[in-house]
């Protein structure tokens, strides 16, 4: 199998079906037989407005005629059920469902849910799964897609900011399992991604701030225009929803996702090579999520990693005492807390571990050496002293106070991202 390249981002393209080709070929080597098999995906993104209006057949024909199952989140239905309904008014093979899970439910159970809906609705081979909701409907999704008759296509629509430039364009598919993070998935890439940046306007300023995190994220370790963007625009943007400066709003977001994309690009699907820019802001954080009890949203715990990733490098003289203060200054501006109170020393050195497993034998974390640029450390460039003067500044500078970060908490093993 080799990664596909023929990703993009298209604005006002249209949509159609069989994203995938596949080829194999048998080869008889006396005592050696040989099945070789190729897989060709292609993940069209497309960025347009007013996504389920009457008169946009946008999402329609990303159908194809097909049968499908629409999967809503109950805001998403509460606030648009209504008008996707009617959107597939003419579609009788549309069938729908409600999927009432959050972060602290993202589950295998709640993957047999879907999948159960849609034996249940008679969803075929080739009929398309379709999330539209946030980060939790479309991993939950995703995954049923993969596992559903051994796999069937799946769609996004991703309401949310995070779900905009993350986890809706994204390859993987994940749940949580056993006090894990992201346990247990697939590599399963969507056919289609459909943005609507409109639906952020219904977003509350939480979770406009959660997606937020991952933009500067990617800002950070790759894109020093899209960082003076947000210096610029991103409180306007983050207090009315992304509505003005409409321009700002855009390219944002297409910068932001086509820079995802560039990167996952590199390395698709995780073969072989574990150093990746996108993986910034995703190797303490997930302990943050699951020992919080998923009380810090996702992109909230990505600040917080960005943030003591960004002091580390300092402390290693790594970054630049400017750079360092810009890039605290914009998560703090943005609401977004810098350190966790329950954060422990200890406990992220216990996690260390799992995520050297999980990177097939080392940490590989990514610390900005510049805003647009990083470098990977190693696990044994990290050590307790280290780590525990950088929550120590991190905490001064949040609480104006030389507060130590607490001793003692509870370890939960994580799965990085």
């Amino acid at each position: 199998m080799r990664n596909s390249r023929n990703i993009e981002v298209t604005p006002a393209a249209r949509c159609s079906g069989n994203q995938v080709a596949a080829s194999s070929q048998f080869v008889d080597r006396g005592q050696v037989l040989c099945l070789e098999a190729r897989l060709d995906r292609a993940h069209r993104v497309t960025i347009a407005r007013d996504v389920f209006g009457s008169d946009n057949p946008l999402v329609r024909d990303c159908l194809s005629g097909r049968d499908a199952l629409v999967v809503t989140s109950p805001t998403v239905h509460r606030l648009y059920g209504r008008r996707i309904r009617d959107y597939f008014a003419d579609a009788p093979g549309v069938h729908f469902m409600v999927l009432r899970r959050t972060e602290a439910s993202k589950s295998l159970d709640a993957v047999v849910e879907v999948s159960e809906r849609a034996a249940a609705v008679g969803l075929r081979r080739t009929s398309p799964i379709v999330a539209v909701g946030g980060g939790v409907c479309s991993d939950i999704s995703g995954l049923a897609a993969a596992l559903h008759r051994r796999g069937v296509p799946h769609i996004n629509v991703p309401t949310t900011l995070v779900g905009l430039v993350d986890a809706g364009i994204g390859t993987k598919n994940a749940v949580n399992h056993g006090r894990r993070k992201s346990a247990l998935g697939t590599f399963h890439p969507p056919e289609h991604t459909v943005l609507d940046i409109g639906f952020l306007a219904t977003l509350p300023r939480r979770q406009l701030a959660n997606g937020l995190a991952e933009i500067v994220k990617l800002a950070v370790v790759k894109d020093r225009a899209l960082f003076e963007i947000l210096a610029q625009h991103g409180m306007t943007l983050l207090h009315n929803g992304f509505r003005t400066p409409v321009a700002a709003a855009e390219d944002t977001v297409r910068r932001a996702v086509a820079g995802m994309l560039a990167e996952l690009a590199r390395n698709q699907f995780e073969i072989a090579d574990f150093r990746r820019k996108v993986d910034f802001g995703h190797t303490f954080s997930p302990h943050i999520e699951v020992a919080s009890g998923h009380s810090v949203l996702h992109g909230e715990a990505v600040a917080m990693d960005v943030a003591l990733s960004a002091q580390l490098a300092h402390d290693l003289g790594l970054l630049s005492a400017d750079d360092l203060d810009r890039i605290l200054t914009m998560l703090a501006e943005a609401g977004l807390a810098l350190v966790w109170p329950g954060l422990s020393v200890e406990a992220l050195m216990a996690t260390l571990p799992s995520i050297v497993e999980h990177r097939d034998g080392n940490l590989h974390l990514v610390v900005p050496t510049g805003i647009g640029a990083c470098d990977f450390l190693g696990v044994d460039d990290i050590s307790p002293v280290l780590l525990r003067a950088a929550l120590a500044k991190l905490v001064r500078r949040t609480q104006g106070a030389d507060v130590r970060p607490p001793m003692s908490r509870q370890t939960v093993s994580t799965s990085g991202g």
